[in-house]
């Protein structure tokens, strides 16, 4: 057995934190839009917003939920509550309505942390929210807001304690992190349990997978309530960097972006690098400090021209939030179409229905455990009939269907799941049609992925009106812009007299996945319509980019 100093007991996000604190406390972490944040800076105002915390009842283990858009003080108040061993609930910013309500019911959440833009969606659901009794705000409230009379509104600058040394007591790697809510593809999205371990392992791999040294300088638009977000941020700390932080991704000044603050690393979800790819030529385009794209998939069509044009490498990945990133490609390269070898903390295997491990180049289940302890979630928050169906016979079952070879090398091929991914958003199939099927003129709602050209998936909207009901896609398009997260909208609305099922009454969404978009398909966008930061707009009344 090898000696446990070999092998000494990883440390956590806020004791690394605390650590850079005191070794290099003038050193850069952060460069946002506020301003450019030092280890000490980002330390001392985490304790600062962990104390109000504390003063305010959140206690060891009890959860908070943040909804807040991309800052340093949204990466203060996830450390803040990291510091008192407190859970964290970070909530999509699209979410709204019912979807909103079922995360933080579900969760718990007696307290919330918001930027003050999001107060009329929270105010819309306060009310059916009973364990929310206070939402400390940061910014100024909009004047017309009414909140329910049970949620106490307290202004996060004047909350703050001016106290900002460190507490002590932290928590431990078995303790829980955080819940994040991945999309449900039979039932309402699950939370998946992250202990404190599994967290930094997330930084620990995407520091390994990018070969990150204290020279290199991440940049980062994901969000938060994202893992990819976190392990973005992660991984400098980890290895002594910097991360540059955009609240969204804006493709026009990106390269500007990147050559003004000599970064180096940037993941890339989706179809980012189609888009990259896409703008104009320059004479000067391979002269960037970037290095290396993590690409979640990596573009094989443009990939070889693409890398030549901006001097670069690209790697990438398999994985997901309740695991890791467990198979990655190196920099030298990889068969063609694999996405990765398992990595040094997780087993990867691939088993037919009776969970028994295939032969080399066979398809079946990806199936994956940890190499230690609490490194895979622990299971999804009040759901242990989903929790006991993903871990069995002690592997986690991702539902995802690929092929391993010989030499340990994975093939992703499909997913066996009805979640559709867009724009770099996990989404339930099942949660759009429940929020659709709520239209009083709609009796039965399918949603299914069709093809995109950025990759990912566009969601076809399938719909049974309800007898004497005159409703236009139009119609439908706007009802939807007003009920979904704007990711959630569908692109193309299809309207028939019935849908396609099994002998037992089911539909049979492999039917309508495999037409396609179909020529009786709505498209939104022929129509002239556009989606631009959750607004609907006539594409002709749009400023040319």
């Amino acid at each position: 057995m090898p000696d446990r100093d070999e092998h000494p007991e990883p440390e956590i996000l806020p004791l690394i934190v605390e650590r850079r604190a005191d070794e290099a406390p003038d050193t850069p972490l952060i460069i946002a839009a506020e301003g450019t944040v030092t280890c000490s800076a980002l330390n001392a105002r985490a304790n600062r917003i962990a104390r109000m915390l504390r003063d305010n009842g959140l206690s060891r283990s009890g959860s908070c939920a943040v909804m807040m858009a991309n800052s340093a003080d949204a990466i203060a108040t996830w450390i803040a509550i990291a510091k008192l061993a407190a859970v964290e609930v970070p909530i999509n910013s699209a979410y709204r309505g019912e979807i909103l309500r079922h995360v933080l019911a579900t969760a718990g959440c007696t307290m919330i942390v918001a930027d003050a833009g999001f107060l009329p969606v929270l105010a819309e659901v306060a009310g059916k929210c009973p364990e929310l009794r206070l939402c400390i705000c940061r910014g100024t409230a909009p004047d017309d807001v009414s909140v329910s009379s049970t949620l106490a509104i307290l202004p996060f600058e004047a909350g703050l304690s001016p106290d900002g040394t460190n507490l002590g007591d932290p928590p431990g790697l078995a303790d829980t992190a955080c819940i994040l809510f991945t999309s449900g593809t039979t039932g309402p999205s699950k939370g998946a349990i992250i202990p404190h371990r599994q967290m930094i392992a997330f930084g620990e791999t995407y520091r390994l997978i990018t070969a990150m040294t204290p020279a290199d300088v991440t940049y980062n638009y994901l969000p938060f309530f994202h893992v990819a977000g976190k392990f973005n941020f992660m991984a400098p700390l980890i290895a002594g960097g910097r991360m540059v932080l955009r609240e969204r991704l804006a493709v026009s000044g990106f390269w500007d972006d990147i050559r003004r603050h000599r970064c180096t690393v940037v993941t890339a979800v989706g179809g980012v690098c189609n888009m990259l790819h896409a703008r104009p030529e320059a004479p000067d385009d391979a002269d960037n400090p970037l290095r290396l794209i993590y690409a979640v998939p990596i573009p094989r069509e443009i990939a070889p021209a693409f890398t030549r044009r901006f001097g670069l490498t690209m790697v990438e990945g398999y994985g997901s939030t309740e695991c890791n990133i467990v198979v990655w490609t190196p920099p030298e390269g990889a068969p063609h179409g694999a996405c990765g070898r398992p990595g040094p903390w997780y087993e990867v295997a691939v088993v037919d229905t009776l969970d028994r491990p295939l032969p080399p180049g066979e398809a079946g289940e990806i199936v994956v455990r940890g190499r230690g302890p609490w490194l895979l979630t622990q299971g999804y928050f009040g759901m242990p009939a989903e929790t006991c169906a993903a871990f069995r016979n002690q592997w986690f079952h991702t539902g995802d269907r690929g092929r391993m070879d010989a030499a340990g090398w994975l093939w992703f091929i499909d997913r066996m799941k009805d979640t559709l991914r867009r724009r770099g958003e996990n989404i339930s199939s099942y949660e759009v049609e429940q929020i659709v099927l709520r239209h009083p003129g709609i009796a039965e709602a399918a949603a299914v992925a069709v093809p995109s050209d950025l990759q990912e998936d566009e969601m076809k909207l399938v719909v049974v009106r309800r007898a004497g009901v005159d409703l236009t896609e139009d119609a439908l398009l706007r009802w939807c812009v007003a009920e979904l997260p704007y990711f959630m909208v569908p692109r193309f609305i299809e309207f028939r007299e019935d849908l396609p099922r099994t002998p037992t009454q089911k539909i049979r969404k492999v039917d309508l996945r495999a037409e396609g978009i179909g020529p009786a398909a709505w498209d939104r966008e022929e129509a002239g319509w556009r989606l631009v930061r959750g607004r609907l707009e006539r594409a002709e009344d749009q400023a040319a980019p």
